[in-house]
């Protein structure tokens, strides 16, 4: 391989992301074409001694068509939908969509172009995906590009691009208005996109909001920031924006750094999943969960393997996992995973 490609690798795969699922425990038939397997997860595993665990049930639910790590997921009317992830040489355009029913994957009109690390969020009736690693004229880099999907039409279209290229970004949805946090270096910028008028915002913002491999969740209109990288090092840092009154706060930090975490909001606590640790080199199996107001993050059920570079939704008062890998950098595609986890916080 050219000297070009291992470079691309060296910076593109550089915060992302397989595991191998576990399949032990009581199965369970799902309308007679896929077995999930459940597992139950005992405090006494997911703390390690740390005090207040609590328990969990993780199954494992259908696979997707192809195994991705470096996606993003978003749940929308009963249904989720996985789009984009690392691939061997470009990024991916697969998206699916998972019908909980039937507990299968269906695939989508594909991305307009392979996308990783990438934003997704959904308002309006439409799935919106912007930025990410994407193949240009030299090369897979950071792109400013925006698509927007229908749900009656199952068609892309093209939006007006960010006002800059980012990668290893989130974008969350408040009211009607999409909001784009990170970036591979910190330029104390983040971009507010109008659905409706079909444009982007700059909105300044404190220094060292913008990093990237953050988790961000939206409770109550506030959008949280939680973990993710600078330079070589897993934060701890968690920051808060109200987008009515601009104004920033911190919530208390995570118990350890944490950077590449798949992030999920149930019953109004914001659960962290899995990630990297302070030198991004060991992929996490940790689960950690706050909700405002409680003064520390709680040790959850772990997973039931490490796992980075995932994506999470709620369903039907649960959580899916999905996608991911067990290593990081280099190793990313070629660990990618292909399976979907469930986690089952019970009487929580």
């Amino acid at each position: 391989m050219s000297s070009a490609f291992w470079h691309s690798w060296g910076w593109r795969h550089s915060s992302c992301c397989d595991d191998i699922p576990l399949r032990v425990g009581k199965a369970r038939q799902s309308n007679g074409e896929n077995v999930r397997f459940s597992v139950l997860i005992l405090s006494l595993f997911a703390a390690m001694g740390a005090p207040a665990a609590a328990q969990g049930v993780w199954e494992t639910a259908a696979r997707l068509d192809a195994s991705r790590a470096g996606l993003a997921v978003v749940a929308h009317d009963g249904r989720i939908y996985a789009a984009g992830g690392a691939g061997l040489t470009d990024p991916r355009s697969e998206f699916e969509s998972y019908d909980i029913e039937l507990d299968r994957w269906f695939p989508e009109t594909a991305l307009p172009r392979g996308l990783e690390r990438f934003g997704m969020a959904s308002v309006n009736g439409r799935i919106y995906v912007a930025g990410g690693y994407a193949r240009g004229e030299d090369g897979v880099a950071p792109s400013a590009g925006v698509w927007s999907w229908s749900f009656d039409g199952n068609i892309w279209q093209s939006e007006a691009a960010m006002p800059a290229a980012k990668a290893d970004l989130v974008l969350v949805t408040v009211d009607t208005s999409l909001y784009a946090f990170g970036g591979l270096r910190d330029d104390r910028e983040a971009f507010v996109f109008d659905p409706e008028a079909r444009e982007w915002d700059t909105l300044a913002v404190p220094q060292g909001v913008t990093r990237r491999a953050a988790a961000a969740a939206v409770v109550d209109g506030r959008i949280y920031l939680a973990g993710g990288r600078q330079d070589a090092e897993a934060l701890t840092r968690v920051d808060v924006f109200d987008p009515q009154t601009g104004d920033w706060d911190r919530a208390p930090d995570l118990p350890a750094p944490r950077s590449g975490a798949a992030v999920a909001v149930l019953d109004g606590r914001i659960h962290l999943l899995g990630g990297r640790g302070a030198d991004t080199r060991e992929t996490l199996q940790t689960h950690v969960s706050w909700q405002p107001g409680d003064a520390d993050w709680r040790e959850e059920a772990a997973l039931p393997a490490p796992r980075t570079g995932g994506g999470a939704a709620v369903l039907a008062d649960e959580i899916y996992l999905i996608g991911g890998g067990s290593g990081g950098g280099f190793l990313a595609p070629f660990t990618a995973l292909d399976t979907t986890d469930v986690f089952d916080p019970g009487n929580d």
